[in-house]
């Protein structure tokens, strides 16, 4: 089947194309399955024969006039995630096509990155996303914490307070899929005070040069939108020092399973470590609404070695615990490029319950840089 233009818009605009009759859910996933076949191996459940009926009841609603954010839409959801949110989707009439593989082991599909053993991978969610097969999915850790930001596949992954999560093509895309599954994002009506780390939990972390740049871009950039830009790194390095190194690698669901695992006698002292933890990382965001860091270290970089190439992949570990640890609000949206064309991400963290001013600052940011392309 030949590929239409129907394939490459987000959720905004298909579910616009079905509310003018311009397509139908059942010609979305045809073109849907059309590049699925290519991208099977990303998902690790799917039921296209529940999907057709599902597209078939979205079109009679549609034509009997009824409209839906997601009626008729092709989305999925990870396999991380439990029933309820697949229920979830389907209540709102979205076409679930299956369930995405959340293991970070397939190669970030950014067209123009050259194919190496050492490729830092990304999950099957964000592939799913990247490359057109659904045009949104429900996610955990959908900023991405592992070795590429959402951001640095040229999509957008959103996660609530809650630890609920979002992935789609752009920011109006994710706003559009959080408003039809009735979560609660107020936009903010007041200035903001945006701090800005280059540095996030580690005072010794070495953001390279074309990540600093889009950073230092991003903060002139919104300098010009919020009331007030600083930089937070002071602030951040005060406070860091004393954050307990085990738990960077953990977020909430992960803690409090120490209970079920940890000696009856060490539980308390468990218990006492994650409200230090807690507070510690309250004070980090004092006196600032949004933080913004850096997605990763930087793009991976190549030295060349006596018998061989040495391959430096950009980490997050510096910044993720900042968000997964805490539970914050978090988006990572792509900010630009750097001269090879890899894509530079940052990550915006918000005090909790700012869900709607998080929105609203990545959205200034993806205007600027036009991140939506064609898959």
């Amino acid at each position: 089947m030949e590929e239409t233009p129907v394939c490459y818009p987000g959720a905004v605009e298909q579910a616009r194309l079905l509310a003018r009759g311009a397509t139908t859910a059942a010609e979305l996933l045809a073109t849907t399955e059309n590049r699925f076949s290519s991208w099977r191996h990303v998902f690790t459940d799917v039921d296209l024969a529940a999907a057709r009926r599902s597209a078939e009841e979205a079109d009679r609603r549609l034509a009997r006039g009824e409209r839906g954010s997601l009626l008729g839409l092709p989305v999925a959801v990870e396999d991380s995630l439990p029933r309820s949110a697949f229920d979830v989707l389907a209540a709102a009439g979205a076409v679930v096509i299956g369930r995405t593989s959340a293991a970070e082991r397939y190669r970030n599909p950014t067209p123009g990155i050259p194919a190496t053993a050492l490729d830092p991978t990304v999950s099957g969610t964000v592939v799913a996303v990247a490359t057109g097969v659904v045009s949104a999915a429900l996610a955990r850790r959908a900023p991405g914490a592992g070795q590429v930001p959402a951001g640095g596949v040229g999509v957008v992954g959103f996660e609530t307070s809650g630890g609920a999560g979002v992935l789609a093509r752009t920011v109006a895309d994710v706003a559009h899929v959080v408003r039809a599954i009735g979560w609660e994002v107020e936009a903010a009506n007041r200035p903001l005070r945006i701090g800005v780390s280059l540095r996030g939990l580690s005072v010794t972390t070495r953001t390279r040069a074309p990540m600093r740049r889009a950073v230092e871009d991003v903060a002139a950039l919104l300098s010009l939108h919020v009331n007030e830009v600083v930089d937070h790194d002071p602030h951040l390095a005060s406070e860091s020092r004393l954050l307990l190194a085990p738990h960077l690698a953990a977020g909430p669901r992960e803690l409090e399973l120490l209970d079920r695992f940890v000696p009856w006698p060490f539980r308390g002292i468990c218990r006492s470590m994650r409200a230090a933890e807690r507070v510690m990382l309250n004070h980090m965001f004092t006196g600032v609404d949004v933080l913004v860091t850096p997605g990763h270290t930087g793009p991976a970089e190549t030295m060349s070695l006596p018998g061989g190439v040495l391959v430096r992949n950009g980490v997050t570990s510096p910044f993720s615990p900042l968000w997964r640890v805490s539970g914050y609000p978090a988006v990572s949206v792509r900010a630009g490029s750097d001269a090879a064309g890899n894509p530079l991400p940052v990550t915006l963290i918000a005090v909790p319950n700012a869900e709607g001013a998080l929105l609203g600052v990545a959205r200034i940011i993806e205007e600027e840089h036009e991140v939506h392309r064609r898959p």
